[in-house]
């Protein structure tokens, strides 16, 4: 007579049934959902409450998942239907994905504990990083490698992206709880990086380094799962962007928490550029088609130093010889993203975009987001619909790595230590220059030096304009022989706008827009309309030019 399942472990009691009835049958599946519950009624209700509780927290809500985020108010009924099926997608996307990571990456996951609003109420140590960040919080990385540590190890680095905007904001208790659990987190996991948060939600580069018994790919899904258990509801959609495999030098030395006002700084209020009016998210392969189609346009959200090098214009292709087919792209020749008012405002800027369909772009997708919103707000009648490129130039570049890059052109800027990057080369340029045997950059495009005018596409040693403070390109021969002296250097926007007069001498407002003049010379009055300065802060009235 065979014992009952329950009172011998389920894998002797399992063999003990095969080899009594020779076969799967009624009985042995009987035998498992007896066990299933047995197993189940050992742990005390306090268990089963916790365990239930845990695994609704971690999962994938994609019940809650705000198919209104990605919806254009002021669009049509055919785009707001677009913009529905895109969150769709992106939704599905992102659960196959947890899914299929979920056994490799999930397996050993410990959540961190949130703290209570009452202990993240306390005093949290901050260092002063300037003016706009005066509340930061720094935490050196566990670990770091430099260019020479590259060669001694095998170990690997990772990066994620992401930025997510919550649809009710948070509260400053909220938001200092935040603060509170990334703290916590960071002293748990190997990370390092940038987080900017704001009631409006949250704008983060991270990375990792593999770490004794644990991958950076692993850490960095940990990361993502802890910030889902925080807020499920906003973090729910959230388009997480992992970059694997990358050299160790690529991992931060240390995680930067940054409290601002506004995750991208343009000095509108939440009436002037609503995010429920924001343009319609479209897919990489989606985006990829529009570019092909006539009566359209490309904005480049980016900075023009970040354009310079690398942009969406090779679909352009010369039809007539006075004509062009595709979207024809527009960069505003942006110092700073501020300045992207002013540039809609022009008259030639309306002309430009008038009965077109409106495509814009930037490294992410963060930047679009209030940008698509203003310009809805500002020409939503007077365009054929705006749309935006979801999870920005790095998921393009991703979905098209086997085409080549689709119609992108040249290197991808980036806000990390890649520096740069391409479709070839997607741990970027960052670290030591490497001889070349060609004089050519790889960007394919005709940058240059802005001393001597050699091809070059890097940009290194951290030099800036003088004149406005935007990065510009300097070779490494000119960076060698310019190691004592102090040159004027000035960056292609002020050379095309015959900018004279240096930044040093301008008085600017908080947030480098406008300014009056210092001491200047007769017959040099060409002065920069912007510098470029951290934003996150409050913009004060403009100064009398």
């Amino acid at each position: 007579e065979r014992a009952p399942p329950y009172t011998t472990p389920h894998g002797f009691c399992r063999k003990l049934m095969l080899a009594m009835t020779g076969s799967k049958n009624k009985d042995t599946q009987d035998d498992k959902l007896n066990t299933k519950i047995e197993r189940k009624r050992r742990l005390n209700r306090k268990e089963q409450k916790a365990r239930k509780k845990l695994k609704k927290k971690t999962r994938f809500p994609r019940e809650i998942c705000q198919e209104g985020n990605d919806i254009n108010e002021g669009t049509n009924r055919s785009q707001r239907q677009e913009s529905i099926t895109s969150s769709r997608e992106k939704v599905a996307g992102l659960n196959k994905l947890d899914v299929a990571e979920c056994d490799e990456y999930m397996s050993n996951y410990k959540p961190v504990t949130i703290p209570s609003l009452i202990e993240s109420s306390n005093e949290i140590k901050s260092s002063s990083l300037g003016k706009w960040f005066p509340k930061a919080k720094v935490i050196k990385s566990r670990i770091s490698y430099t260019n020479a540590d590259i060669k001694k190890t095998s170990a690997k680095s990772s990066l994620v992206l992401f930025y997510q905007y919550a649809k009710d904001p948070w509260s400053d208790s909220k938001v200092r709880q935040l603060v509170s659990y990334l703290t916590e987190i960071a002293g748990v996991r190997t990370i390092a990086g940038r987080i900017r948060v704001a009631s409006e939600g949250v704008n983060a580069t991270l990375s990792s380094v593999d770490h004794e018994n644990i991958s950076a790919k692993m850490t960095l899904r940990h990361v993502c799962r802890d910030l889902q258990n925080f807020d499920p509801k906003v973090f729910a959609c959230t388009d997480f962007k992992f970059l694997d495999d990358l050299s160790p030098d690529r991992h931060f030395k240390d995680f930067k928490i940054l409290p601002v006002q506004e995750l991208v700084y343009y000095g509108w209020s939440p009436k002037e550029a609503p995010l429920k009016a924001g343009g319609v998210h479209l897919p990489a392969r989606e985006f990829h088609k529009m570019l092909e189609q006539d009566e359209t346009v490309v904005i480049d959200v980016r900075n023009h130093y970040e354009a310079a090098i690398g942009r969406f214009d090779g679909q352009q292709k010369e039809t007539t010889s006075s004509e062009r087919g595709g979207a024809e792209y527009i960069d505003p020749k942006l110092r700073k993203s501020t300045d992207f008012a002013s540039w809609l405002e022009k008259p030639e800027t309306e002309q430009k975009l008038k009965n077109k369909k409106v495509l814009m772009y930037c490294t992410g997708g963060v930047r679009c987001e209030r940008a698509s919103a203003y310009l809805n707000s500002k020409m939503g009648d007077n365009v054929q619909g705006v749309y935006q490129l979801q999870g920005g130039i790095e998921r393009y570049l991703q979905e098209f790595s086997s085409d080549g890059g689709g119609h992108w052109r040249g290197k991808n800027f980036v806000f990390d230590k890649r520096e740069a990057t391409s479709v070839t080369n997607k741990n970027g340029d960052g670290g030591v220059i490497q001889k070349s045997n060609s004089d050519k950059p790889e960007s394919q495009l005709e940058t240059r030096c802005c001393l001597c005018q050699k091809m070059w596409d890097r940009y290194i040693g951290k030099k800036k304009c003088t004149m406005c403070g935007v990065p510009v390109l300097m070779c490494d021969s000119c960076m060698s022989s310019n190691k004592k002296n102090k040159p004027v250097l000035r960056c292609p926007l002020c050379v095309e706008q015959d900018i004279t007069v240096p930044a040093d001498n301008v008085e600017y407002t908080e947030n480098g827009v406008s300014g009056k003049c210092e001491e200047i010379e007769p017959g040099q009055q060409n002065v920069a309309p912007s510098v470029l300065k951290w934003g996150g802060g409050i913009v004060k009235d403009n100064l009398p030019t």
